[in-house]
């Protein structure tokens, strides 16, 4: 949820911007004992934010908590991470920031204190109490741990963001059988986008539900969209309007769309299902050989399907299979690229869509059948015409 900040009472506004630079300063010497190994300011910051932040510090200053972001070792560049850090505070526990329902006007709020015993009162528009309650309704009967995450930024657009994250504590689901199981394989390549296969064991033969490929928006349409507001602000034309549309377009986040579509796969998985456990599997490549290149973005990938595996109860692995490999003979697959999909082929005459080929050897180590191939209408090897 985003407020803007000219819309709070001036006095409120005042206290919460001075809430925002002390914390700010005690978590940049917070940050800065920690990764200098100066146990004596460690302790000075913990010792100001007791008393500077007395609603806060426990959650976003201790180490055991789920969202703890003074990690060292993950923080590359310390001096913008810093400065952008949000306030941790436990939701619904009346500390330092909580939902409470006014009786008179029936209208829900969120409380964020600000010391002193002063606090700043929010509107929740509907939509988001619907989204709370569904969120919560589809865990049930299981106890939902609410955090909310308080941020804001001086040097941006002036407005406060407010983040309400549910956390859910169960044990992880034992591997399914993987005759009795839906089987969801999905791909990740953050360039070309995601492709998933839902599948299942009938007793005789593995019965494709459907493949599903998911593309992020086209990266060259929009820095071209991007090009021409440039062109047109350079001619006087709306110059602010066109130069501030044309910053936006290029800065796109793909975060977004990235929880999205895992999350329509996780949903899809749960309909497949029909009730019964669900086996996924994620093929995101290593980690050391994405470091530094344009498909490190493939890396949040991974948390973001935890925290959804978590959340619904499901049983995932994040294990790679060769493309390259023919699941048939073993023999090394040679490609050939038509006008929309890359295809493997191999001398036994196996061919697939490259991005499905994984899924067979996935199978094949499951001891299943292979269902019949291709999964989808392709174009023949040698064919002319692709």
């Amino acid at each position: 949820m985003t407020y803007r900040m000219e819309d709070l009472p001036p006095e409120q506004r005042e206290r919460l911007e001075e809430l925002f630079e002390k914390y700010r300063a005690i978590a940049a010497m917070y940050y800065w004992s920690k990764r200098l190994g100066l146990e004596e300011g460690v302790k000075r910051a913990l010792e100001r934010a007791r008393e500077e932040l007395p609603s806060y510090w426990r959650r976003t200053f201790n180490e055991s908590s789920p969202l703890y972001a003074f990690n060292v070792e993950k923080m590359k560049r310390p001096r913008k991470q810093v400065l952008k850090l949000p306030l941790t505070d436990a939701l619904g526990e009346h500390d330092g920031a909580y939902i409470y329902k006014d009786n008179e006007s029936k209208e829900s709020k969120l409380v964020v204190r600000l010391g002193n015993r002063e606090r700043l009162e929010l509107p929740i528009p509907e939509r988001a109490l619907r989204w709370l309650k569904e969120k919560e309704d589809e865990v049930a009967p299981l106890k939902v741990h609410k955090t909310v995450r308080i941020q804001w930024r001086p040097e941006r657009a002036q407005a406060l963001k407010v983040q309400i994250v549910f956390r859910v504590q169960r044990p992880r689901p034992p591997q399914p059988d993987p005759k009795n199981a839906l089987l969801v394989y999905i791909d990740v390549n953050s360039s070309y986008g995601i492709a998933a296969i839902f599948a299942s064991f009938d007793g005789q033969r593995v019965k494709v539900h459907e493949t599903l490929k998911l593309r992020p928006p086209n990266r060259g349409r929009r820095l071209k969209e991007a090009a021409k507001q440039q062109r047109a602000a350079a001619y006087g034309s709306k110059p602010n309007i066109n130069w501030a549309i044309a910053r936006l377009t290029e800065k796109f986040d793909a975060e977004g769309w990235k929880k999205k579509a895992i999350a329509e796969i996780f949903k899809k998985a749960l309909v497949y299902a029909k009730g019964k456990s669900i086996w996924m599997n994620f093929d995101i490549p290593d980690i050391e050989k994405l470091r530094n290149s344009y498909l490190q973005k493939t890396l949040s990938v991974k948390k973001i399907a935890e925290n959804l595996a978590n959340w619904y109860g499901i049983y995932v692995e994040f294990r790679c299979y060769s493309s390259r490999r023919c699941p048939l003979c073993g023999g090394e697959l040679k490609e050939f690229k038509t006008t929309r999909t890359r295809v493997e082929q191999c001398k036994c005459g196996f061919y697939e869509d490259r991005d499905y080929v994984p899924f067979h050897n996935w199978l094949r180590t499951l001891n299943l059948p292979l269902p019949k191939w291709p999964l989808r209408t392709l174009p023949k090897p040698n064919d002319p015409e692709a």
